[in-house]
């Protein structure tokens, strides 16, 4: 790539506040640095979602809008693919970076994760690395950050915290929802990479999975958008892989239905245990319910898992 996925959102987002009206979205400043309001204080709505979505994935990434029938009601969902799958995806989509500063707590993806090496492991794995005096971060809370978390993230990227980026949105919002649908491509591949899986071998990525009808409880809310993936998300890679038998084998433990917790609508669950349910639950569970290979070496396509509708229903309390 010649440019960096930082600018490339850094262009984005200059374009979106151009739209704010438009967008229904908030801009301020905290610590020196930008913050964007999708969906907190501003109301945002479907487009602002879209854009969330796209900087999310470091500007490698295309989502649009779509619709998916739970019995005989319709709902949106999103169409989301991408050329870049490890970059795109795993390098600045994936909610990798768990940023607590005092009393503040929220989960931290987009590019600026890359400039912070936000797992190290997982960079050095994918021999992934960028550098930019501009930095753009999007944050899953409830509030806006505090200084002390702008100088947090800036001495993290080590950028000044006037060329920071930070877009909150939380998740029982409307942009919210769509941006966590909006993942299914990535938790399919961070789902290959938990089993074992050579990621760097998926060379492109598409997925459509319903948007989570609103619900005023952040928590439940948290429950229905995990459910739209692992119960209705369904994804398609096209993979350079040596063995076509351990690949058959890799797909058919890809899919949530591997998980010996897969069943539970994650909305009932998230109200018995609460915010814990994320890792009280088997982390098999946290993957696509349908997962499609095309392989390039034989030209086959394995798939595994299915779409589960009851759980949808009663995730969106249909």
């Amino acid at each position: 790539m010649s440019r960096s996925m930082n600018k490339i959102t850094v262009d984005l987002i200059m374009r979106a506040i151009d739209l704010r009206r438009e967008l229904r979205i908030g801009l301020t400043k905290v610590g020196g640095a930008t913050v964007i309001d999708m969906g907190l204080k501003a109301p945002g709505g479907f487009e602002a979602g879209l854009w969330l979505s796209k900087i999310c994935m470091g500007g490698l990434g295309q989502v649009s809008l779509t619709s998916f029938h739970i019995s005989d009601i319709i709902v949106p969902a999103v169409n989301v693919y991408t050329d870049h799958p490890l970059e795109a995806c795993m390098a600045s989509q994936y909610a990798g970076w768990r940023i607590k500063v005092g009393d503040y707590f929220a989960m931290g993806s987009g590019p600026a994760r890359a400039l912070a090496k936000k797992p190290k492991g997982l960079y050095d794995e994918i021999a992934y690395s960028e550098e930019s005096d501009e930095a753009v971060i999007a944050l899953e809370a409830d509030r806006y950050p505090s200084e002390e978390v702008i100088k947090y993230i800036s001495d993290s990227t080590n950028v000044s915290p006037g060329n920071l980026y930070v877009i909150v949105a939380p998740t029982n919002s409307v942009a919210g929802s769509v941006q966590v649908s909006a993942r299914i491509v990535e938790t399919g591949i961070h789902k290959f990479h938990s089993i074992g899986f050579d990621i760097k071998a998926i060379k492109y990525g598409f997925g459509i999975a319903p948007v989570a009808p609103l619900h005023p409880n952040s928590l439940v809310m948290m429950g229905r958008t995990n459910d739209m993936l692992l119960y209705g998300g369904s994804t398609f890679y096209i993979v350079d892989y040596p063995d076509e038998l351990k690949l058959k084998n890799f797909v058919e433990q890809a899919p949530s239905t591997a998980s010996k917790d897969y069943g539970r609508s994650l909305a009932e669950v998230v109200m018995e245990v609460g915010v814990e349910f994320l890792y009280k639950l088997d982390p098999k569970v946290f993957a696509p319910a349908v997962v499609e290979v095309n392989s390039v070496k034989s030209g086959l396509t394995y798939r595994a898992g299915y779409v589960n509708y009851e759980a949808l229903k009663r995730s969106i309390g249909l």
